[in-house]
Formats: C-alpha cells, sequence, structure tokens
C-alpha cells in the first residue's frame, strides 16, 4: 500500500514529468503537419469524423480516444524519429559483461533511445517517416521503442501523455490550420555534454534558433554526440 504522500509524489512526478516531454512532441507535431501535407491530410479526416459525431462543446471520451489509431500512430514515429528524452542512466547490480565490454558492480550507464530507435535491425529504413511501424499487426518487438523507457521502470506518464497529445492534435486540427513563419527551420541536438577542464558553454540550436543553455559549467559539447 502506498502512503498518502507517496501518492501526491507520484503524482507530482507524472505531472511535472510529462510536462516538457509532451510539449516537445507537441511541438514536433505541429512542425510535421505545417511540412507534410499528406499526414496532416490523414490526421484530419480522422479527427473531424470524431467531431463529427459529438455535439458542440461536447468532450472527447476513452472511445473517441481509442478511435485515433492513425494519430498515435505518427505521434509515436515522431517520438521514435526525435525522443524528448534522449538517454537516460542505470547504476548496475552486478559485475555483468556485454558485447566483449566488463561493467562493474556499481557503474553508472547511459542508454539513448534514439540509438535503438535508428537500429535497422528492429526499424527497417530507419531515417524513413512511417507511422504505419505500429499498428497493432506489426508489433514492435519488447524493449525496443524506449521513448517512454521500458519494463517495471516505464514512465507512470505513458498514458497521461497519450491523453493530451490526442486531446491537443484533435482540437487543433479541427479548429485551425498554421504554417511555419520560417521555411529554414532546421533542428540539432547536443545530447551529452562531457566534463572538460577548461570553462565551456553549451549551445544548442532549435528550430533555427540558437539558445545557450548551459554556461561556466566546465562542460563542453562531446563532438561524437552532435
Amino acid at each position: 500500500m502506498l502512503s498518502d504522500e507517496e501518492i501526491v509524489d507520484n503524482a507530482i512526478i507524472v505531472m511535472k514529468g510529462g510536462h516538457d516531454t509532451s510539449t516537445i512532441l507537441l511541438t514536433f507535431l505541429i512542425r510535421l503537419l505545417a511540412n507534410d501535407p499528406s499526414v496532416h491530410a490523414a490526421i484530419v479526416h480522422e479527427q473531424e469524423e470524431i467531431a463529427k459525431s459529438k455535439a458542440y462543446g461536447e468532450l472527447l471520451t476513452w472511445d473517441d480516444l481509442a478511435k485515433m489509431k492513425y494519430t498515435w500512430g505518427v505521434a509515436m514515429e515522431t517520438l521514435r524519429l526525435t525522443p524528448p528524452v534522449f538517454c537516460n542512466f542505470r547504476t548496475t547490480v552486478k559485475d555483468f559483461e556485454y558485447g566483449g565490454f566488463l561493467f562493474p558492480k556499481g557503474w553508472q550507464v547511459v542508454w539513448a533511445a534514439f540509438k535503438t530507435h535508428m537500429d535497422e535491425t528492429i526499424f527497417p529504413d530507419p531515417s524513413k517517416f512511417d507511422p504505419t511501424r505500429f499498428k497493432e499487426q506489426n508489433p514492435v518487438p519488447p524493449h525496443s521503442f524506449v521513448a517512454f523507457g521500458g519494463g517495471p521502470r516505464i514512465c507512470p506518464g505513458y498514458e497521461f501523455a497519450r491523453i493530451e497529445t490526442l486531446a491537443v492534435i484533435h482540437h487543433l486540427v479541427t479548429s485551425f490550420t498554421w504554417k511555419l513563419s520560417s521555411k529554414h527551420n532546421p533542428f540539432s541536438r547536443d545530447p551529452m555534454p562531457v566534463f572538460k577542464q577548461v570553462q565551456a558553454t553549451v549551445n544548442k540550436v532549435l528550430f533555427g534558433l540558437h539558445f545557450v543553455v548551459g554556461q561556466a559549467l566546465n562542460v563542453g559539447p562531446d563532438p561524437g554526440m552532435s
């Protein structure tokens, strides 16, 4: 049994942990729909069919969300290509060997979602955007899509993220049209700063805008991880 304090703590983790990640996903989805007319048209069609069955002002239901299969497939494929949580850490609980390397007990190891998602033995032609990868008849092997982690420590906000993403996209595409303010909107990331002996600045480029995200921390970007 969880105590009241533990219940509150878990609820706060879901709310706070799902804030940046969900907004990043929605940002990439909005960008995608502005750039890809065919995906936009398919999502609009799916969402308008749901909207036709609703009275004005009537809220979405669980059944409505279950019908948004293509929309969620697009969201999953977006998460595969640009996972908001690039990586995470785990501490080894015992010595183990993998790929010819020994990992002693107590070491911290990092898993990178993007590296798994771009494994062509799991996702053929991994650079191609293909929402049909996540159709029910094309099941992804366990622990291969790890935008939310996996196993007993999978993100507890998975379902919450799905609900808010689908609800926002539904209301966006049935109420608005939009276009990007600039055709030049490249994206790159510097996910893994490494400690150095000299003071450095970690930079990011997001949609053509230059952000200084870290300074005077004695860290710098890892050239091999750009």
